[in-house]
């Protein structure tokens, strides 16, 4: 009788530690009963009383605690105390669902974690370390929860983390080792943002210009910002904003002024990308080949020696439009310089007759003709007749 009971615990052993490999929490557990029990001497004269065991064989997710006899599991007084015990943190909350009277959340595991994380789930000027179980996949850690606060909220100005402390500072601390560099910020508009050495800092690392100074950083960010709002920040801000470390070597349209009213630029920090804008080697270049024809005269009005009138565009264009910013009746063909559309939107034509003939024949003021350097006594018909047909009803029926 005990040959053969000896065996079957042996049998029961095998299918345990098979089924118990199902996840790391069952491996331990497998570990440590292989460590605690005697297999000759399980069961003996007298079977052990029965208690609740957990379930290895259904795996971590699905896994729930029964009332019996096993020498391969631990065993719990109550089954709430083994959902605990080997539960703690089960995500899908099934061993709980199976209780009499289940809560409505997961139990913690035995004890807190004896360390602590960052708290993601909360915005980061309210956010604290915890040491709740279960811990979330690769957050960092710290010892104690000082040096997370320090590692993972230096600079915070709310003060939430270190106001969990059993004994908090007064301030807010420092971050582990914050370099003493500067950089631009970028969450604020050019014209009204300065430079920080808030750490951590809001970007990676390569992602923004670092400065060893605030002046440095001022003044090669924000070189030409009217409002100063930079150099106010200074202990000792000058009086006037610093120019840039040298201005740029080329010139670009101002595309965030109106046309009429722009001019060319060589400021720094350039407003675009490399190849996003046209460039000029000179102001008198840009001007003459951003805002040719501006009446104004405002691009030609920031030249050391302005002209009296504003340039005409590097070149006329070689094919002519129709100018529909006029009234069909007035308006004539063009072919200046910018290009008022789209390429494709308007049709074009090789020369200003063609134009006139095939965008106003017809026209009775004559207004199209009238720009041709020899005009004709009559406006010219339209080039070909319409290929359909159609009533007049300008005249009585």
């Amino acid at each position: 009788m005990k040959i053969a009971q000896l065996a079957l615990s042996f049998l029961i052993s095998g299918v345990s530690a098979a089924t118990a490999a199902d996840s790391p929490a069952d491996a331990a557990a497998v570990s440590f009963t292989n460590e605690q029990r005697e297999l000759s001497n399980c069961w003996g004269d007298t079977p052990p009383a029965a208690e609740w065991h957990p379930t290895y064989s259904a795996g971590w997710t699905d896994g729930y605690c029964r009332f019996t006899v096993d020498c391969n599991s631990p065993g719990y007084s109550t089954e709430l105390a083994c959902c605990k015990g080997t539960y703690g943190g089960q995500m899908s909350g099934e061993c709980l669902r199976r209780l009499p009277n289940p809560p409505t959340t997961s139990p913690t595991g035995a004890g807190g974690l004896d360390v602590y994380y960052p708290d993601y789930d909360m915005t980061w000027s309210e956010g604290h370390c915890v040491n709740e179980r279960p811990l979330p996949s690769g957050r960092p850690t710290y010892g104690s929860m000082l040096a997370c606060c320090k590692g993972a909220y230096g600079g915070q100005m709310s003060g939430a983390c270190l106001a969990k402390l059993p004994s908090p500072p007064t301030t807010s601390p420092t971050e582990v080792g914050g370099p003493g560099l500067w950089y631009p910020d970028y969450a604020t508009s050019w014209a009204d943002a300065k430079c920080l050495n808030t750490w951590p800092a809001p970007f990676n690392t390569g992602d923004r210009p670092v400065y060893d100074d605030q002046l440095a950083c001022c003044k090669a960010a924000y070189g030409g910002q009217t409002s100063g709002a930079c150099i106010a920040s200074l202990p000792s801000p000058p009086t006037t904003s610093p120019t840039a470390a040298g201005g740029l070597d080329f010139w670009y349209p101002d595309y965030d002024t109106s046309w009429a009213d722009a001019s060319c630029k060589n400021e720094r920090p350039l407003p675009f990308n490399v190849g996003d804008r046209p460039t000029y080697d000179t102001l008198l270049a840009c001007c003459k080949g951003a805002y040719g024809g501006q009446i104004s005269g405002a691009c030609i009005a920031t030249l050391p020696s302005p002209p009296t009138t504003s340039p005409t565009a590097v070149g006329g264009l070689d094919f002519w439009y129709p100018d529909y910013d006029t009234s069909w009746a007035d308006a004539s063909c063009k072919n200046e310089r910018p290009l008022p559309f789209n390429v494709g939107d308007r049709p074009t034509y090789d020369t200003l007759l063609a134009c006139c003939k095939g965008a106003y024949g017809g026209q009775i003021s004559g207004a199209c003709i009238a720009t041709l350097p020899s005009p004709p006594t009559t406006s010219p018909t339209a080039v070909g007749g319409l290929d359909f047909w159609y009533p007049d009803y300008d005249t009585s029926w």
